[in-house]
């Protein structure tokens, strides 16, 4: 399995495993173009090992993966609507023809016809569901409000239909904002993309994950959300006991958190599979007025020290990811434009 990433650079991953695996569409969110995909692949990879990418496109990814993946990677994913059993592909103006050979599954059903994007605007989604459901039906019942088969087609490159098996609550996330916070500073990534840097590392459940950079703890949430060990430091006191405040706040534990200078990381952690951080930029940020150079020229090497060979590290730069520094070797990076002055960049590194 390769990710292709926004830089054009690869985020490796083993090959396609012997357990027997059966299609499944990823609908995408479409907050970015190439974070949801990434994402789900490594989602993928923490949680049933090495899958095969069959298709990709504008807001969707097709992998074979066993069935049994698909609700601990739905519980996980931040960047996806939608997970389900991939059913065909085809010219959307042979849709209707096409589901004539699809055999549902027992029960009522509906069907749901979406638009990616400006894709395919010639075609009226209300009037393609009706009649593809017509095809469908066969002295099925539908139910548009409570079905027990859902049979989604997204318009992308191509129609896409597949049967929903997951529907991704993402509800949550807006909750653990920032704001929702009892002790929160405003310069913090939001849960989703605090979810996914997390998720891009790769890390299982019941691993240690450390973020040397803690703050009030917003990659630490969504770590232990989906049950990995939160492992974190901060140089501030204040930030640490406010970091804990929030765990406690959501109901979450928490392996060790600790005051500690980034540099010092390796000295006091053991046994870390993977960092996830977002490490002060400088301006707003506090850095304790060391220069924002001179704190990354620190951590970076600390932070290859800290991981165990293999493992997997994100962090988010205001600048260009390096192919290499310090034991690390870049597998991914991704943009995100922020504002004018900010563009974030995910640089994914594993430890060599």
């Amino acid at each position: 399995m390769s990710a292709r990433t926004g830089s054009g650079t690869e985020a490796d991953a083993p090959s396609e495993g012997s357990v027997r695996q059966t299609p499944h569409f990823f609908e995408l969110s479409g907050e970015h173009p190439s974070l949801p995909i990434a994402e789900a692949l490594w989602c993928c990879h923490a949680e049933c090992g090495p899958v095969h990418e069959l298709d990709r496109g504008p807001g969707y990814l097709i992998v074979s993966m066993p069935n049994e993946a698909v609700r601990p990677i739905g519980e996980r994913i931040a960047l996806t609507h939608r997970i389900g059993e991939h059913l065909l592909s085809c010219d959307p103006a042979e849709a209707v023809r096409a589901a004539a050979g699809i055999e549902l599954p027992e029960g009522t059903f509906a069907v749901r016809v979406r638009r990616q994007g400006t894709n395919f605007q010639e075609v009226d989604c209300n009037r393609l569901a009706a009649d593809i459901g017509r095809v469908l039906a066969r002295g099925r019942k539908v139910d548009l409000f409570e079905p027990e088969v859902e049979v989604r087609v997204v318009l992308s490159d191509r129609a896409h239909f597949y049967i929903n098996r997951y529907e991704v609550d993402r509800s949550g996330f807006e909750a653990r904002k920032v704001a929702e916070r009892p002790f929160f500073s405003p310069i913090s990534l939001h849960p989703r993309y605090a979810r996914a840097l997390v998720n891009l590392t790769g890390v299982r459940r019941g691993q240690r994950l450390l973020d040397p950079f803690c703050g009030t703890g917003g990659i630490l949430i969504e770590a232990a959300s989906i049950g990995v060990k939160a492992v974190g430091s901060d140089i501030s006191p204040e930030m640490v006991e406010g970091c804990k405040e929030n765990m406690r706040h959501f109901d979450l534990e928490w392996d060790e958190l600790t005051e500690a200078d980034v540099g010092t990381i390796d000295e006091v952690f053991e046994d870390i599979a993977a960092v996830a951080t977002d490490p002060p930029y400088g301006r707003s940020a506090s850095t304790r007025r060391e220069p924002i150079d001179d704190l990354y020229s620190r951590a970076i090497p600390a932070i290859a020290r800290t991981l165990r060979p293999g493992g997997e590290a994100g962090i988010v730069l205001p600048r260009p990811c390096p192919q290499r520094h310090d034991g690390l070797e870049l597998r991914g990076a991704f943009e995100q434009r922020v504002h004018r002055s900010l563009t974030r960049h995910y640089c994914l590194f594993t430890r060599r």
